[in-house]
């Protein structure tokens, strides 16, 4: 490789560390400030804190990059020098090294030579490349968010307390007129069908989820995934769900309306079922790691 060529390889991987700074924190940016993407893999109280640090990292990487640029703009182009001879010669200087040839002017054995290195010897690790994979996709691309793959998996249910909800006032009769459906979150409607007191017997519910299939023919799940912070530590929440005509697409979202089937031979932990009356597709929540009533959806 030519000295011109080195240079070029040195000064690019100079700015590289600051660069990959402003990359990731451009892509933090991209996905808090002014939209939503980030919902689809932390939870909506980190939206402050991703923003505070993209925004650091993208103040560090431009100040760096200035700093780096600053710096050879102030390196000098050419130096002059005299050979032992006392002929003049046009060096370009070397950063970090005594080139000093051995008549002591710094010429070498080649009164011609240029000190180039093309080296840089400011090295960083090179597994803080793989930042960039991340940070390019979510600059080009939106990773959707978990779904059937996650909640297919057994060991991830999450957990519900019964007793964290208040009892539900008793339902209309059959025979009314108007039997308006409860919105409910599909953690509270598991806990509930987990209570004692039965307190969803008759009553209709309507429920948000996403689908995945089921093992019998009219049978299909519906599913939400919650996390503490995010999508890592993503668990389960899933009630089975009976239906007359075709199971809807894996991973589609859909509202429904339906009665709990009590199961009393079913384990303690065994999904809940429901017996679905109508059903209709719905767009993905805003924040899909967040369970809550359909007349909450946002």
């Amino acid at each position: 490789m030519n000295a011109p060529s080195r240079t070029l390889r040195a000064r690019v991987r100079g700015l590289a560390p600051s660069l990959l700074l402003a990359l990731v924190g451009t892509a933090l940016l991209r996905i808090t400030v002014g939209s939503d993407v980030f919902l689809q893999y932390v939870k909506e109280e980190l939206r402050i804190p991703l923003v505070a640090t993209g925004v650091i990292l993208l103040a560090l990487g431009i100040a760096g990059t200035a700093v780096r640029l600053t710096e050879r703009r102030r390196e000098p182009v050419l130096e002059f020098r005299r050979d032992a001879e006392g002929n003049a010669q046009w060096h370009r200087p070397a950063s970090g090294h005594d080139h000093t040839g051995r008549d002591g002017t710094g010429g070498g054995d080649d009164p011609g030579h240029e000190h180039v290195h093309g080296h840089s010897h400011e090295h960083g690790p090179r597994v803080a490349w793989l930042l960039t994979v991340p940070a390019v996709l979510l600059l080009c691309f939106t990773p959707p968010a978990l779904g059937s793959f996650t909640a297919s998996r057994e060991g991830t249910d999450a957990a519900v307390d019964a007793a964290a909800y208040v009892a539900l006032p008793d339902p209309q009769p059959a025979a009314a007129a108007v039997n308006v459906p409860t919105p409910m979150a599909l953690a509270e409607f598991i806990a509930r069908s987990r209570d004692p007191r039965q307190g969803l017997a008759d009553r209709p519910v309507r429920l948000t989820g996403f689908v995945t299939p089921g093992t019998a023919p009219g049978e299909w799940y519906l599913n939400r995934l919650v996390a503490s912070c995010c999508a890592a530590d993503a668990r389960r929440l899933r009630i089975l769900v009976q239906a007359e005509g075709p199971t809807p697409a894996t991973d589609s979202w859909v509202e429904l309306t339906g009665v709990w089937h009590p199961t009393p031979d079913a384990s303690a932990t065994a999904a809940p079922r429901l017996d679905a009356r109508e059903q209709h597709g719905v767009p993905q929540p805003r924040a899909p790691y967040r369970d809550t009533p359909p007349s909450s959806e946002s």
